[in-house]
């Protein structure tokens, strides 16, 4: 394991939460470094998931693919962040989901059974967990509230306020499977933004 990426995995969790050095070296010693080419698969479909992936380096997207081999695009996760999909791996049964990297990805695995047994011992990783679940929780409810209340230039423009980051990482193919619309209907949305002119903010009223 590269000390910059135990580094960034220390940092990562401590964001989330406080965690004592015993716990963390506990979480190293069952990580081990895992290299993805462009388009592996983490996950796939109908397989059982076992492990926890921290990114050091790369992108992933989560989706599920439909019988007619449609993608739909649950998130997109870059460095920092942790996939594995929960539901997946507490269900025990056939996964529903796949994890693709999207680009040549460095991440830090280790096995949910393990990281289940080590917060067993070490009460501030539990907390850590369900921390974690909380906000796996308040992201997927934000995700139904955009699929479900939304229409589709909202959900381009929140993607454009919020994502703007990864958009050009990201093919045109992908971003259209995440918004849920086609790739033509994301041509067009994003040639109506472009042709949209910022809003002006208003200038504060003058008190009497």
């Amino acid at each position: 394991m590269l000390a910059a990426d135990k580094s960034a995995l220390f940092a990562s969790l401590r964001r989330t939460g406080d965690v004592s050095p015993l716990a963390l070296d506990a979480l190293a010693a069952i990580a081990t470094t895992r290299s993805f080419a462009k388009g592996a698969w983490l996950l796939r479909g109908g397989e059982r998931a076992t492990h926890c992936f921290f990114l050091a380096e790369g992108l992933v997207r989560e989706l599920y693919i439909g019988d007619a081999g449609e993608e739909h695009t649950r998130s997109f996760l870059a460095e920092g962040s942790v996939t594995g999909s929960l539901l997946d791996l507490l269900s025990g049964e056939p996964s529903v989901t796949w994890i693709q990297a999207l680009e040549t990805t460095r991440a830090l695995a280790w096995s949910y059974r393990d990281f289940d047994a080590l917060c067993a011992r070490f009460s501030d990783l539990q907390a850590l967990a369900r921390r974690t679940a909380e906000a796996l929780y308040v992201r997927k409810a934000r995700r139904e509230h955009e699929m479900l209340a939304l229409d589709a230039a909202a959900r381009y423009a929140r993607w454009r306020d919020e994502s703007a980051h990864l958009d050009a990482r990201i093919s045109r193919r992908q971003v259209a499977s995440y918004l849920g619309v086609t790739p033509e209907h994301l041509s067009r949305l994003s040639a109506g933004a472009r042709r949209t002119p910022p809003r002006r903010a208003r200038a504060p009223r003058r008190s009497k």
